[in-house]
């Protein structure tokens, strides 16, 4: 995993800059992957991502990790990138890495040990979330 988020960042032009972004994500697919294989499991979260100029003009942005009908985990100020029709947010200290394509798709990888969940949804425009903090 360590490589591919390596080549990730590798391809991005640079760090994003472009217009605010407030997104809202419904995971409708999911992949687990551990040493038995890969298999389909049910979807289980939303997330939340952001990109934005903050009161004093400089780039700042969250990502939020939501159980359906729970509480968030809350990453802010990801790094997050940009290049050829997407937007990253990378989390290397938590192993995630989540890509939107301009049209709305999503791809969240997220990785703990050997196991890799792999999400992919759609995620529309939205205002930044009021959410309940993970304890």
């Amino acid at each position: 995993m360590k490589g591919f988020l390596i080549a990730a960042l590798a391809v991005l032009g640079a760090q994003a800059g472009g217009p605010d972004l407030w997104q809202e994500c419904q995971i409708e697919r999911a992949t687990y992957c551990d040493i038995a294989g890969c298999r389909g499991v049910e979807p289980t979260i939303k997330l939340y991502l952001g990109d934005y100029a903050g009161p004093t003009g400089k780039r700042e942005g969250y990502y939020y990790r939501c159980r359906r009908g729970e509480l968030c985990d809350i990453i802010n100020d990801p790094w997050i990138g940009e290049g050829g029709g997407y937007r990253v947010f990378v989390m290397r200290d938590r192993g995630v890495i989540s890509r939107v394509s301009e049209d709305g798709h999503i791809t969240d990888v997220a990785t703990i040990g050997d196991t890799v969940l792999i999400s992919r949804g759609r995620c529309w425009a939205t205002t930044k979330p009021s959410v309940q903090v993970q304890p």
